[in-house]
């Protein structure tokens, strides 16, 4: 079974944005979430995207006027945000999510953390970490908004376990679930067409299965009262605010 860094780096990043169907869809996706919760950043305020990927979330933000610090563990990822910059305040970083701070010179106003980023942390202890991380790193008046999947309220069973993501002419990539008491074992399932063949490749990895309660329960321990709370296709988006 391959870390997720490793299942990232040899097998994901390169199909990464193929399978999330279309940046521009996700990038909307963003903005629209990002204008419900009314993000007005004044000139210079500081933002952190954990696990940023292509950039999805980076790329609105220092639209709306953040400098962005863009981290994430894959190179390939990394190297696909740098190239949509174009003249925006976001610095791309390739490292551990859990050394942030060590890219920050000073207190964020905001810090997001999406898509599947906490449940591919390797255990509840370096969650519990990263959160303490996340709100001494936050100024007075800052917000954090993360958001996951529902891992814990729906398990699917039998034929309901095996997810087609996308496919076209020379592509298909199928996600298989096996949900454990305290982890989904994620098989990730490649056919790709080369010439008149088709080649099949398979990666897994575990993601963590937590629970919002949880999460939010650990936000507060360390200072952050809940803001906000929606679930939209699936995702539950939550944001906190440091007094």
């Amino acid at each position: 079974m391959e870390t997720v860094k490793d299942h990232y780096d040899k097998f994901l990043g390169e199909v990464y944005s193929w399978i999330l169907g279309d940046f521009e869809t996700a990038y909307r996706k963003n903005v629209d979430l990002f204008a419900r919760l009314k993000l007005a950043p004044e000139q210079g305020n500081c933002a952190v995207d954990l696990g940023c990927g292509p950039g999805c979330q980076s790329v609105p933000l220092a639209e709306l006027g953040y400098d962005v610090l863009a981290i994430d563990f894959c190179q390939a990822l990394i190297d696909e945000l740098a190239g949509r910059i174009d003249g925006l305040s976001v610095k791309p970083v390739c490292d551990d999510v859990l050394n942030f701070p060590d890219h920050l010179s000073r207190q964020a106003d905001l810090i997001v953390c999406m898509g599947d980023t906490l449940v591919h942390l390797p255990d509840r202890k370096t969650v519990q970490i990263l959160i303490r991380k996340i709100c001494d790193a936050i100024r007075p008046g800052g917000r954090f908004i993360y958001a996951i999947r529902d891992y814990v309220d729906y398990v699917p069973q039998g034929a309901d376990r095996f997810i087609p993501i996308r496919s076209n002419e020379n592509q298909i990539f199928t996600c298989f679930l096996d949900y454990r008491d305290d982890v989904v074992h994620v098989h990730d399932v490649l056919h790709q067409k080369q010439g008149d063949e088709w080649r099949m490749k398979i990666s897994d990895y575990l993601k963590l299965r937590l629970d919002t309660a949880g999460l939010d329960e650990q936000l507060t321990a360390n200072g952050l009262f809940i803001l906000d709370r929606s679930v939209v296709d699936g995702m539950i988006t939550v944001t906190a605010q440091k007094p």
